[in-house]
Parts: structure tokens; sequence; C-alpha cells
């Protein structure tokens, strides 16, 4: 579908991922969070159709071994902790979203430890006390203001993506990278919907702004985040090292803090600076060990 060099998709992943939280953040006053990422998985999914029925993909989509795998990958991977970050950032700020995100390599390791019964490393360990301090700065910063609210719940999603990649990589090895991501998006829709019926039901009216700042961030998360962004990862990473694909996916956060600060949806403080450098150089670290692993 997008014939490009892997290191140019895994670029515009980057991009995308930075720009993702700025966007759910921009339209936070304006939507309800559930219906936001509903509809922006129902956009993406019918960019995705031409795609899919050209190839014939919905035979491998609705086979009855790889459908269940796709529907927790998108429930897991995208409605549940999608709605939370979204909801998460009512309180907190796109910079200290993208910086915490990092604390999902500590759930890898963990999940790791206790299912594969790997034993981390003296390097792991180092690295993941860097990224447990540079999350620290951010939540001693927050201290009791509602800032903090925000910074927890993103805390205590992350370990949803993890459980989704555990699926995601009992999916056929020959199946596209492009209906991989087609898939994330289509099968986040169930949980979404039932999600919002919920809400609907017992929390009342849901909120909807009919607006065109809403619609252009509906649109740009639909496209650039979920159709081009988890397009092109999944591209990246079957068609080039993953140390090296995960080494600048890490960065994203640098560029969440630019396109954050020039918006005027955060302020440039050193803790901000500081619990970045710290995160980041954790997850490098951490993530260096990928490398050494497929060499072995």
């Amino acid at each position: 579908m997008f014939n490009i060099a892997p290191v140019i998709a895994v670029w515009i992943a980057w991009f995308a991922t930075a720009a993702n939280l700025v966007i759910s953040k921009v339209a936070v006053p304006y939507v309800t969070s559930a219906l936001f990422i509903l509809l922006a998985c129902v956009i993406a999914s019918l960019c995705f159709v031409p795609y899919v029925s050209k190839t014939n993909g919905w035979k491998i989509l609705w086979d009855k071994k790889v459908w269940p795998q796709c529907l927790a990958m998108g429930t897991f991977g995208t409605a549940l902790p999608m709605t939370i970050f979204m909801i998460a950032l009512n309180y907190t700020t796109p910079v200290n979203g993208s910086i915490l995100n990092q604390f999902e390599i500590i759930y890898s390791l963990i999940l790791s430890a206790l299912l594969l019964k790997e034993h981390p490393t003296v390097r792991q360990i180092g690295g993941s006390l860097l990224i447990l301090l540079g999350v620290g700065i951010l939540l001693w910063q927050a201290g009791t203001t509602v800032q903090l609210k925000g910074d927890l719940m993103i805390i205590g999603c992350l370990w949803m993506f993890q459980l989704s990649h555990i699926f995601a990589k009992k999916l056929p090895p020959q199946m596209p990278p492009q209906l991989i991501a087609a898939a994330r998006a289509l099968f986040a829709i169930p949980a979404l919907a039932v999600l919002v019926m919920c809400l609907a039901v017992f929390q009342g009216p849901l909120q909807f702004q009919n607006n065109a700042t809403l619609w252009s961030m509906l649109l740009l998360c639909a496209i650039v985040n979920y159709f081009l962004g988890n397009t092109f990862w999944y591209q990246a990473i079957r068609n080039m090292d993953l140390s090296k694909a995960t080494a600048i996916i890490l960065s994203y956060p640098v560029m969440t803090f630019v396109l954050s600060v020039m918006l005027g949806q955060d302020k440039i403080t050193i803790y901000k600076v500081l619990g970045m450098i710290l995160a980041m150089s954790g997850a490098y670290i951490v993530t260096g060990m990928v490398k050494q692993g497929d060499a072995k």
C-alpha cells in the first residue's frame, strides 16, 4: 500500500506518535473521550477498506484463528488504553503523557519475568531505575494537584499495550503490516461501542460539540495516527532491525514537547526536561538489549 523505505516509515510513525497526544489534548474539551476514539477508529477503518478488499484481507481477518487475536489486540492496544489516555489529558499534559509512556518498558520486563521466566540483567535493571527516576520527578512535581491524577491514570493503563503485543505476536507471520494496522483499528470498535453505550446509559448524554476544531482533530487522529502511523510502524518493524526502529520511536517525546509548547499546551520546566532525559535514557539502555538478543 505504501512502498517506501523502512527508515522513512519509522520516522513517519515517530511523528504520528508524537502528534497524537497533542491532537487528543486539543479535542478533550469538546467530546467524550471514548466517543472520540470510536469515531477515529471508524474513520481509520474506512480508510483501510479499499486495501483490505483489494487484497482479500477480509478472509484473513475473519479466520477463526485470527480474529480473536485481533479483537484482543484492538481492545487492549487501542480501545481501552487510548480512551484512558485521553481522559487523563483532562488533568495532565501531552509532554507528561509522552514521558510517562516510557514506563511501559517496566511492564515489559515484569511480564517477561512472570510469563516467560526471563530474569532482567544488570543493564536492564539500571535502565529501569532511570525510567523510574524520570517518572518519579514528574510525579513529585505534580504533588497533590489534579495533574497527579492524570499521570497515575497513564501509568496504570500502560500494561495493556504489553498485553496487546502478546496477542499481536500470535498473528500469522505472513500477515501484511497494513492488515495488522487495519485490524488494530477495526477490532477496537466493538469494545469502544460497548463502552460508549455504557457511558450513555449510566453517565448521561455524551459530549460532542459540532465544530471545526473537533472535526479537524478527529480526522487528524484517524488519518495521521491510526491509519498512517500504525501502518508505517508495522511496516518498519517488519523490514528493519527492531532495535533501530525502537531507538527512533522512543525519542518521540522530544517532538511532543516541541508541538505542545508551540500550541501553548505546556511550559518548559527543569523538571520536565530532566524527567524526559532520564526516562528516555533508561528506555534506550533497556531496549538496547533487543539487538543483543537478536544476534544470539
